[in-house]
């Protein structure tokens, strides 16, 4: 494995063990996620909260 691969493998390991510590899912993961890494699947999914700087006027061409 190549360092930069093994440097985001790393990085989701650690959001999936911060989640757990939360105690919810957040968005982006399912919880096939951590029965894959061996953690305990949180009991609750997070609220995802709409983005503020997301544009939701229509494209003008």
């Amino acid at each position: 494995m190549c360092w930069a691969c093994e440097e985001e493998a790393l990085w989701r390991r650690y959001q999936l063990e911060i989640a757990v510590e939360r105690g919810e899912i957040p968005p982006g993961f399912e919880p096939e996620d951590f029965e894959a890494a061996g953690l305990p699947v949180p009991p609750k999914r997070a609220i995802e909260t709409p983005n503020p700087f997301a544009c939701d006027a229509p494209d003008k061409a």
